[in-house]
Order: structure tokens, then sequence, then C-alpha cells
């Protein structure tokens, strides 16, 4: 039961990533990282260091004096500006890809044909062929990959699919979801960002990726058909990407994924048969914001939800699943599916048409 006949919602009980995660090992995970951007500095290192059986080990950065400053910063052992040389140190178990789009596949491989657990950034590739590649490589040399799709360690997501898992709203018809950065002036993104060769796609890669996985965890359904508009022509980076998305169990999702209004709600609705899920302001994770809930029984429910670094703690799950030899989530297969339906949204941008999908 969600609520009580009062109508008042139980707290729920957000834990922001501790300080420390504890468990009883001896195993310890030894990570490389790749790439020295913000999202490293800012959510990915302190992640890998806030899990107990976590040691850092090496950093790369193509520019020697900032790969020393992260490794001193984050106390690595080793700073390198050449990826071989890391891939090389027997230390080094696992890496983290924070790099360029469309440098992940080659990294990933390399560190699978060196025998090392993958963890990267989203997208997994910028092609449905290198993603495909990637799984590949990573199952052939027995080593685990996981995705960064921290939207799944949001808490307000985590209870949305309580709720509906639940049957508390009935059975979900609808989705309507807006996830937007805000108005980006020129020159505030990083270079490659702009770049198609390097970036692949513009926002929809940069902000879309997280909700439309999002949508495909919380509604246990792939997405089958596709319809999307760009706000750019083909060779030019969107900074608005509109979509309605058909999932294989029937439910429609409208999604409007942006860098370009500069004051975004980040609401989303998710409309059930008996009742109604409202996130105000909760689509990015940095932010905090409110779920109001519509129950089956008409009581009205709220909760608030404080931001989290929900990076970190996508890091903490990825660190426990290796420790335990068991399945990942976000997996390689959610990588895949990632980039199978952006390049279908691409798809069907530029060439007008609806598309489907179908996986094997």
């Amino acid at each position: 039961m969600l609520a009580q006949s009062s109508g008042v919602c139980p707290r729920l009980q957000v834990v922001p990533c501790p300080d420390r995660v504890r468990i009883m090992t001896t195993t310890m995970n030894g990570w490389g990282l790749i790439g020295t951007g913000d999202i490293a500095e800012d959510r990915i290192l302190p992640g890998i260091n806030s899990f107990a059986s976590n040691k850092l080990i090496a950093v790369v950065s193509r520019d020697q004096a900032r790969a020393d400053a992260f490794a001193k910063k984050f106390g690595a052992r080793h700073a390198y500006t050449s990826y071989d040389d890391m891939l090389r140190n027997p230390a080094v178990t696992v890496v983290a890809i924070e790099t360029p789009n469309a440098l992940h596949a080659g990294q990933a491989i390399a560190a699978a044909r060196a025998g090392k657990h993958v963890f990267c950034d989203k997208p997994l590739a910028t092609t449905v062929a290198d993603a495909e590649r990637v799984l590949e490589e990573c199952e052939k040399a027995g080593v685990k990959l996981g995705v960064n799709f921290q939207c799944r360690f949001m808490p307000c997501f985590i209870e949305s699919k309580r709720i509906i898992d639940s049957g508390e709203i009935g059975e979900v018809l609808l989705v309507e979801l807006e996830a937007s950065a805000g108005a980006r002036p020129g020159g505030t993104l990083a270079r490659w960002r702009v770049d198609p060769a390097m970036a692949g796609l513009g926002t929809s890669i940069t902000v879309g990726v997280h909700v439309y996985d999002i949508l495909r965890y919380m509604l246990s359904s792939e997405i089958v058909t596709v319809t999307a508009f760009f706000d750019s022509p083909r060779g030019v980076m969107e900074q608005a990407a509109l979509s309605v998305f058909r999932f294989a169990n029937g439910i429609l999702a409208q999604v409007n994924v942006n860098e370009k209004t500069p004051n975004p709600h980040n609401d989303f609705v998710i409309y059930g048969t008996k009742g109604r899920i409202t996130g105000r302001g909760l689509t990015r994770s940095r932010f905090s914001g409110e779920l109001q809930v519509l129950t089956g029984r008409g009581e009205n429910c709220r909760m608030e939800f404080p931001s989290v670094n929900a990076h970190a703690l996508n890091v903490a799950a990825f660190s426990q699943g290796l420790l335990e030899g068991r399945a990942i989530s976000p997996s390689g297969i959610d990588g895949l599916r990632s980039v199978q339906l952006t390049d279908a949204m691409a798809r069907s941008a530029w060439d007008g048409v609806h598309v489907s999908l179908s996986y094997s």
C-alpha cells in the first residue's frame, strides 16, 4: 500500500551517497580512469573513492600536468598520458571511460582485450555497429560492461518504478516528460560536443539518453516505434529533440529534451488507468524536486526528493556487482539499446519518417 486512508504518504528514506560504502570483503577493485573532464572530477572519481573496496590506481590525461593534478587530488598511484601504459598496469582491474563520445568504443574494446572490466560513460558508442562490437569484445574477454545511466539510481525514479510495479496507479497508459539543461549560449559547451564527428548527436545524447533509459527501466518495456523532430538539419548538432515513443507493451510517451529553453520545468507525468504520478523538477539529477501521487483510491500524497550524486551511486552498484560476480545494471545491453534508439531518432528526424525498431 502506498499510503494510509489519511492520504499522507510515508516519507521515503532517501540516503544520499554515503562517505564510504562499507562491505565485508577482502577483494578490491583497482580502478583506472581515462578522461579528466568535469564529470570525472565532480562525479565519477568521488564515486570511485566513496566505495570502500575500490582503489584508484591510475588516471590518464593528454596533459601530464593535468594527470598529475588529478592523481594528487584523488589519491591515484599513477598519472599517465598513455592509455596503453595504464592498460598494461596489472593493478588496474577496471577502467572508467570519461572521454569524448567517438572515443568510447575503441577505448572500451582495448580495455576488454587487456582483461579489464569497463565502466563507460554514455553513449557506449556513436554507431550501432560499434556498440555491438563493444558487447562482443567484452563477452569474448569475459569482462563486465556497465554504462553510466545514473537516473536509475535517483530515488524519485526508484520510487516511481515501485509504484508502477505495485499496480497502485493501474496500468500505465501514457507518459509525458521534459528534460532540459536550460539554454546554453554559444561557447559554454566543450568544443568536441558541437563536432558531429566526435559527439555523434547533440542534446539527444548529452541530456536525452538518461531519460530515454529511465523510461525503458520504469516501464519494463522496449521502445518499438519512434517519431522524432530535431531543431536542426542533418549534420548540425540539435539543441532540441521532440519525440514520441511507442513501447512494446503499448504505452505511449512524448519526450521533450533540449538545451534551448531558459526556464525548463523538468517535470514528468505518468498516467495510469487508476491514478497518476507527477514529478516536479525531478528529471535532472543535480536538482531537488517533489513527487506527487494520485493513488487508485483517490488519495493524493507528496514526497520531497533532495538531489543526490546519482553518478556515485551508479559507480557503487557497478563496483558491488564486480565483487559479487553478478549481472550489471545498467548493462552493455542497455548501452546498445540507447545507441539503437538515438540512431532511430536521427533517421526519423532527418528523413521525416516513423522508424520501427526490432531487437534480436
